[in-house]
């Protein structure tokens, strides 16, 4: 029989152990109506028990209905309900509704991963597979203390890092932590920069906080500026990066920001999630290192969000407080990591990563001269006629197998105030099947009449306004 072998217990009755343990089998699935079982002697044998309580087994099982006996061997019986045909039809429905994949927000180039470096990193973690405290491996820490400073411009002492299985265990991580230091939830909020990236959102919620949308270039200076809402006790923001336009936040209103935080006793939870693909500036944890900041740090963008790797930066009550609510990491994973960042591989990658993505961004320009490509980002913003169906216009790309979002959907209030728009990431393949999928895009789009945003849509962000073109232009395939 497939799946674990069954541990026998000589104190108790071996022929009622096989029993159960057959139907535990066929309820699970693991025995579907029809399967053969081993003979007799064959599983006594396996089991190192003698034949007689295997025959006793199947003779109950048998008088139960779970099995018939035939002349081939004893068998599952056919007539039982099996739960396979219920969870095919499952996944083909799933499979249908599924949004597809090309185009979509979120996915990095990992075409360049595969170095040498990079495979040797993990052999090696694989080989000597070693657990890790669930705060992260020491050695792993020391180095992301090394990377942060960096790479954000921050010393930080590795005893304030906890390891992470990426932003969204980290945030989670933070969340609750907060949320055990002042009790009740349904008393708190937490404000959400407006707009913003809504998976990190969709966690939040989960875990029973209630959202607030805050517009934070209200927060210009720091005399007089504005408070935030009543009861919050955290608030969520990408200073560095704001998605999807890719601003960033002016120090007067990061100032601003951190006043109205400490005055309304709230803690700041800084998602920096690409800062190595561009020239950032230094995170909010920089300006209050030990108060009331939180960063949160991933590996989902700079190398593959299939490592599931990330690390969270906090001062240290609040670390204190998130040590126990920890869930370990892979300890293959963290050991890969140490290897490749001790190897100077991360440094190497992230100057790779960044020339293709700039020449990546180049071919989206040239296709859409009206779009909007992040800096230092892979992903861009499509806008639309004001009077264009934007959910008409994304359900055209899905149908034509392009995974593009709707630009409204990263709004947590509705109406997305620069009008319809699609939302579409760069990190296809290669270079050449970009170009094809964003010719494809395109094509759909043109008769949703494709427009220039305004200057007030990105804050100075955008590229020189361009004229719509009705037609694709040509484009030389990219050599990167």
């Amino acid at each position: 029989m497939g799946g674990s072998v069954l541990i026998i217990d000589r104190r108790q009755p071996i022929p009622q152990q096989v029993v159960v343990d057959i139907r535990d089998r066929i309820a699970r699935g693991g025995l579907a109506p029809g399967d053969p079982l081993p003979a007799t002697r064959v599983l006594a044998r396996d089991l190192g028990i003698s034949r007689g309580s295997v025959v006793a087994a199947y003779d109950q099982l048998v008088a139960e209905g779970f099995l018939i006996a035939t002349h081939g061997g004893t068998r599952v019986n056919p007539k039982l309900p099996g739960p396979q045909p219920r969870r095919r039809a499952v996944a083909r429905a799933a499979t249908k509704t599924s949004p597809p994949t090309e185009l979509k927000p979120g996915a990095p180039v990992t075409g360049v991963l595969t170095t040498g470096l990079w495979r040797s990193a993990w052999r090696a973690a694989a080989a000597d597979p070693r657990p890790h405290p669930a705060s992260g491996s020491a050695e792993l820490r020391e180095l992301l203390a090394t990377h942060i400073r960096r790479t954000r411009q921050v010393d930080v002492d590795p005893a304030h890092i906890l390891v992470t299985a990426g932003a969204r265990d980290g945030l989670r991580l933070a969340l609750s932590a907060i949320g055990g230091c002042e009790g009740d939830l349904s008393a708190g909020a937490l404000a959400i920069e407006e707009p913003g990236y809504p998976s990190l959102i969709g966690i939040a919620r989960a875990l029973g906080w209630r959202t607030v949308p805050v517009d934070t270039t209200a927060f210009r200076d720091v005399q007089g500026s504005p408070e935030l809402p009543t009861g919050t006790q955290a608030v969520l923001v990408t200073p560095n990066h704001q998605f999807p336009w890719g601003e960033r936040m002016p120090a007067g209103q990061r100032l601003s920001l951190l006043a109205a935080a400490r005055r309304a006793g709230a803690m700041i939870i800084e998602d920096d999630y690409d800062a190595e693909l561009r020239s950032a500036p230094a995170p909010l944890l920089s300006l209050d290192p030990r108060e009331r900041v939180v960063m949160l740090g991933s590996f989902a963008k700079t190398l593959s969000p299939a490592v599931g790797l990330g690390y969270l930066v906090a001062p240290e009550d609040v670390t204190t407080r998130m040590r126990p609510l920890c869930v370990p990491v892979s300890g293959i994973v963290q050991d890969a990591m140490t290897r490749f960042l001790s190897q100077d591989g991360l440094r190497r990658h992230v100057a790779q990563a960044r020339r293709i993505e700039r020449k990546r961004r180049e071919l989206f320009t040239e296709v859409f001269p009206e779009g909007v490509p992040m800096e230092g980002g892979l992903h861009a913003v499509v806008l639309l006629a004001p009077q264009a169906d934007e959910a008409d216009a994304v359900a055209a790309c899905h149908r034509a197998g392009l995974g593009v979002a709707a630009i409204s959907t990263y709004w947590a209030s509705p109406g997305a105030p620069v009008g319809p728009g699609v939302v579409l990431g760069l990190g296809a393949r290669t270079p050449a099947y970009l170009q094809e999928l964003l010719l494809r895009l395109r094509k759909v789009l043109v008769p949703f009449c494709l427009q220039s945003p305004p200057e007030r849509a990105c804050q100075g962000f955008c590229p020189p306004a361009a004229e719509p073109v009705s037609s694709p232009p040509a484009v030389a395939p990219s050599s990167v």
